[in-house]
């Protein structure tokens, strides 16, 4: 059994809805791993990415396919797996240390390095943005959608500085030597610790752009203080990305902060709780953007909810059936977060539906 949404971004943000809309459509799909290779055999050809949370080796054979495997052990069972898939036939690259599969609109892409000692993560991280960034300008899928990063000892010192803020670093230098003003253009992203493996960053981009959101209830995330690190995490609260007849709302990792300061230190229960209220202020905040008022049903949600302390899974996960998102589908994985304070984040997808006209103005 799977769960699913769909997407068909053909927004060109300065104009309105492009003159030559995409009819491509991706749908991300949460897969029992024990239905994967029957899956692939009904249609392996659209296939755009496979990501493996628990490192099992599920997709040991499954071809040309870009898969991934995510050091983040899973929480429940059976164990799931992530699939992107296109309507379209997807084509497979590598450039340099990037991964890539793509369509003649989209590109879904990872990447991977190994940390080596005596080189610090600032580095390695700007590295990884500025050959991303080169390679989204050459091959036209400039707009960058959504963007995931792993690495391991998220919270761990690395000579004087914690190895997140070094991450933040590097992402900064990157982003300001590419773009002036990168604020507008910034993605929905996440940022999580995880139990081993390379340093990983994940992204999707297509060749239309979305429209970076923020919250209502925080302090956007590129204009934290100093104290929070020598530069400021670079990504959006959200992203949101709109067709003719709906769109899709990629909302980044959110956790229990209002304004920039962690709430509820201590207690997963009431994280989890303003967690959720930081999303719902984000979903809100997406119906009523632009001319339109989009309908977005929180029970219809993809989720994914990273926990700390595996012992404290059983009050995340209590928190979320009792609420309305939590009605969706939902992956539980372990994982660090980017403050060590913070005991919950969550991530999701929704789908967009443009409300008729008469429902606007009632």
């Amino acid at each position: 059994m799977g769960s699913a949404l769909g997407v068909s971004p053909e927004w060109n943000g300065a104009s309105g809805f492009s003159s030559s809309p995409s009819k491509e459509s991706l749908t991300v799909t949460y897969l029992q791993a024990a239905d994967l290779s029957q899956e692939l055999e009904s249609d392996a050809l659209h296939t755009l990415a496979i990501i493996d949370y628990g490192c099992r080796s599920a997709f040991s054979a499954i071809g040309k396919s870009l898969t991934l495997e995510v050091h983040l052990p899973p929480l429940t069972q059976p164990p799931f797996v992530e699939v992107w898939k296109s309507s379209a036939p997807v084509l497979c690259d590598r450039v340099q240390d990037i991964r890539l599969a793509f369509t003649d609109e989209f590109v879904f892409g990872c990447f991977e390095a190994v940390e080596h000692s005596g080189k610090e993560l600032d580095e390695l991280s700007r590295v990884a943005y500025e050959r991303i960034f080169e390679y989204c300008t050459r091959s036209g899928f400039s707009h960058l959608l959504r963007m995931w990063n792993y690495f391991p000892a998220m919270n761990a010192e690395q000579d004087g500085l914690e190895r997140y803020k070094r991450f933040c670093i590097g992402r900064h230098q990157a982003f300001a030597a590419s773009y002036q003003k990168f604020a507008s253009i910034l993605p929905a992203a996440s940022a999580v610790g995880t139990q081993g493996g390379p340093f990983q960053v994940l992204f999707l981009a297509g060749k239309q752009p979305g429209q970076p959101l923020e919250n209502p209830r925080q302090i956007s995330a590129y204009e934290y203080p100093a104290i929070y690190g020598p530069k400021s995490p670079s990504f959006a609260r959200a992203t949101l990305h709109r067709t003719a007849r709906g769109g899709q709302l990629f909302v980044a990792g959110t956790a229990s902060i209002v304004g920039h300061a962690t709430q509820h230190q201590g207690d997963p229960a009431k994280q989890t709780i303003e967690t959720l209220t930081n999303i719902d202020a984000i979903l809100n905040r997406g119906r009523h953007e632009g001319s339109e008022l989009w309908d977005i049903n929180c029970s219809e949600g993809l989720l994914k909810v990273f926990v700390r302390n595996q012992e404290e899974f059983g009050v995340v996960r209590e928190v979320l059936e009792g609420h309305e998102l939590g009605k969706g589908h939902i992956q539980y994985v372990l994982g660090e977060m980017c403050r060590k304070e913070l005991l919950v984040e969550i991530e999701g997808i929704w789908n967009l539906a443009s409300l008729p006209h008469e429902e606007i103005h009632n």
